[in-house]
Parts: C-alpha cells; structure tokens; sequence
C-alpha cells in the first residue's frame, strides 16, 4: 500500500487543526473560503480548498474528492474535512447516501445549504426571517428568472451588491458581516440533529465557526 504524505501546513501553526474544503461550485464556495484563507483564519487552523475543474458535480463527486484527500495525505486528529453542497435539484436518496458515507468517518463533515450557498452570502446583507411571504417562497423555491439562467437567489444577490456573478464576486465585503450570518444561520437551524436542513437554512456557520476556531471557545 502507498504511504499517504503529510500534508505541508502553515509555518507556525504546523500542529493546528486542518480545515479541507470541497464544494460543489466550482467558484462561489471557492471565492468566499480563499477569502477566509487569506484575511479571516483563526491562526491555529490551516484552511485547504480542493478546487475543481468544472462546475458539473454531485454530492457524491464532492465525497469522493474529500475522499481523494484522504487517500493521499495522513489526518490528524483535530482536521476535518468538509462536503459543501446544495440542496435544490438533488434526490433525498443522492443526499442521504452521502450524508451516512460522512457519518461513518468521524473526520468529515457534511455541509447542505437549502436551497444553495447563495443563502449563506445573503445572510451576511440581510435576514431572511423579515422576509414578506412571496419573497420568502421565492427564496425556497429558488427558480429561475430569466432567460439567462439566473435563480432567485442570485438575482437578490445582485440586487444587495450591484453586482453579482458565480464566477466574480467581491467576497471581502462579505467578511465584515460574518458574526451576522451565523447568528441568522444558526437561528434558521431549527433542527439541527437532522442530517441537513429540511426547510430554508445552511450548515455552513458550523463549516466557518471551525475556520474561527468558535467551536473550540
């Protein structure tokens, strides 16, 4: 059997906790977790995102690149590691089976947003619990808009930062807000020993209180 690596962390915090990201999208997770990196890091913990060449993924493909991870580099017993995806177009069936494949290592962590990882960036400008009613359907139902393919999510994003994209958005506006989000985040997790949220919320609060090393306070 090839012996796995150790996998080469931040000088100086060389014995903190390592915090390996694999997302669905092949940017917007991405964009926000390396801004993470770069500016907002509790200093004992090394933040990794596993990047991808497309944006076609499942569930499934998210755990097998963690997986990959693992196959390739040794764990230490404060890592974890992190399946990032959304809720909207999978099967109950898809998300389950990924969720129990999760349950069954205790390093890694599944991490559903319902509808999608829109809502965390929309958390951090705004509470959706003052949402009117239609405005709250259309955030649960997250259907497209126009023409250009655009979900409801993404349309209000645009809308609260003049300008929105998947691929080019300004996280670092974002940041200054975080301890707003995971409180509103961590309001909307009415159930939080389900597997993921079953209505309008994102586990992602938990995914970045371990970047901020809260889940250690």
């Amino acid at each position: 059997m090839r012996k796995r690596k150790s996998f080469e962390r931040q000088e100086g915090i060389k014995s903190g906790r390592l915090v390996v990201i694999a997302a669905e999208g092949k940017d917007t997770e991405n964009i926000y977790f390396e801004e993470m990196k770069a500016s907002m890091h509790a200093s004992s913990v090394h933040v990794e995102v596993l990047r991808r060449g497309t944006n076609e993924s499942s569930p499934e493909e998210v755990y097998r690149q963690i997986q990959g991870f693992v196959s390739e580099y040794d764990i230490d017993e404060d890592d974890q590691l992190w399946a990032v995806v959304d809720r909207d177009k999978w099967t109950e069936k898809m998300l389950s089976e990924v969720a129990m494949k999760c349950s069954q290592n205790r390093f890694f962590n599944f991490c559903v947003s319902n509808p999608c990882f829109e809502l965390w960036l929309i958390l951090h400008l705004e509470d959706v619990e003052h949402y009117s009613e239609e405005d709250w359907n259309g955030l649960s139902e997250n259907k497209k808009t126009n023409r250009n393919g655009d979900t409801w999510t993404k349309k209000r994003l645009r809308s609260l930062m003049g300008s929105y994209r998947e691929s080019k958005y300004e996280a670092a506006t974002l940041l200054p807000n975080i301890e707003d989000a995971i409180a509103r985040a961590s309001k909307l997790d009415i159930k939080p020993d389900d597997r993921w949220p079953q209505t309008v919320g994102t586990r992602v609060y938990l995914l970045v209180n371990s970047i901020l090393a809260k889940d250690q306070q």
